[in-house]
C-alpha cells in the first residue's frame, strides 16, 4: 500500500498544532485545570485551531491513565507476561470504569491506577474478554476524572492521522505519561497464534512501545481503538515492512459492555480450547 507522505503531512498539520498546544497544558496540573486559550497560534499557511477540538483532546489526553497489575503468584501467563505489568487504560465511565487491555489483567489479584497528578488508586478486575482482548476494571475511589466519548473506527479513513496517548506508570523512572501522532496506515483481520480473531483491527505507524492499553484518539478526541502490539507489518503482508502498532476497535465494545459489566467476559469467550 503506497502512503501519500504530502496527504499525510497536510491533513496532520493542524492536529500536530493542536498535539503541541496539548503537550504545553499538560506541563502541570495547574495547567491541565486551566481553561484553554480561545485560539492557539497558527504558523504560515496552517488552519487555526478550533478551541472546541483543543478542549476535545485535552480531556481525552486526560482520560488515559497508568495500570499497573500484580499477578498472583503461581499464574500459568507469568511466563510470558511476567508477574509484574505496567500500561494503560481509559476512564470510559463516570462511576471509574477503566478500559484496557486485557492481557495487563490477566489472572492478576492487585491492580492499581495512577493517575495524572501521580495518585495511585487500587481498582478490581471487573472483566477480562477472551474474544476481543477488552479488560475492564473499576477504580475503588473516586478518579475525579471526566470519561472520555466513544467514537467509531469504522468512520476511520487510512491515513488518517489520530492521536495515541499512554498513561503514567510508576514502575518506570522515565514512566510519565506520552501523548504523539499516530497514522492509521491499514484496517483489516488479525490472528493472534493463541487462538485470537478479531475483524477490524486498526494497524497504525510509527510503532510506540508504551502501545499495552493506550487510547488511539479521532481529531475530535473521541476514543476508537485501545493498543493491543507491536507488529512488523502494520501496512499489510504485502506492502514494504512498516513496523506499527494493532489497536484493538472501539465498535466492539458498546454490544458487549453491559454483559462484560455483569458476567466478566462475552458470551463468544465462553469457547473450548485445546493445548
Amino acid at each position: 500500500m503506497g502512503l501519500d507522505r504530502k496527504r499525510w503531512m497536510e491533513a496532520s498539520l493542524m492536529l500536530a498544532a493542536v498535539l503541541i498546544a496539548v503537550l504545553g497544558a499538560l506541563v502541570n496540573v495547574a495547567a491541565m485545570a486551566a481553561p484553554p486559550p480561545d485560539a492557539a497560534p497558527a504558523s504560515d499557511g496552517a488552519t487555526a485551531i478550533d478551541p472546541q477540538q483543543l478542549r476535545a483532546l485535552q480531556r481525552a489526553q486526560q482520560s488515559v491513565v497508568g495500570v499497573q497489575a500484580m499477578a498472583v503468584d503461581d499464574a500459568s501467563s507469568a511466563a510470558t507476561l511476567g508477574r509484574v505489568r505496567a500500561g494503560s487504560g481509559v476512564v470510559i465511565g463516570d462511576d471509574g470504569l477503566v478500559l484496557t487491555i486485557g492481557y495487563l489483567i490477566l489472572e492478576a489479584d492487585q491492580v492499581q491506577l495512577v493517575l495524572p497528578d501521580e495518585r495511585l488508586v487500587p481498582a478490581r478486575v471487573v472483566a477480562y474478554d477472551v474474544a476481543t482482548g477488552f479488560g475492564l476494571l473499576q477504580a475503588l475511589a473516586p478518579l475525579k476524572l471526566s470519561p472520555v466519548p466513544l467514537g467509531s473506527a469504522g468512520a476511520l479513513k487510512v491515513e488518517e492521522p489520530l492521536m495515541m496517548a499512554s498513561g503514567p506508570s510508576g514502575l518506570k523512572a522515565d514512566g510519565g505519561a506520552a501523548v504523539g501522532l499516530a497514522q492509521l496506515v491499514s484496517r483489516r483481520a488479525f490472528a493472534g497464534y493463541w487462538e485470537y480473531l478479531i475483524d477490524g483491527a486498526l494497524f497504525t505507524a510509527p510503532a510506540r512501545t508504551d502501545h499495552s492499553g493506550a487510547g488511539l484518539f479521532n481529531s475530535s478526541g473521541e476514543l476508537v481503538g485501545i493498543g493491543s502490539l507491536v507488529v512488523a507489518q502494520a501496512a499489510g503482508d504485502e506492502a514494504p515492512a512498516m513496523p506499527g502498532n494493532m489497536f484493538v476497535p472501539i465498535d466492539l465494545l458498546p454490544p458487549i459492555l453491559p454483559e462484560l459489566r455483569r458476567a466478566g467476559m462475552s458470551a463468544a469467550s465462553k469457547r473450548a480450547w485445546l493445548g
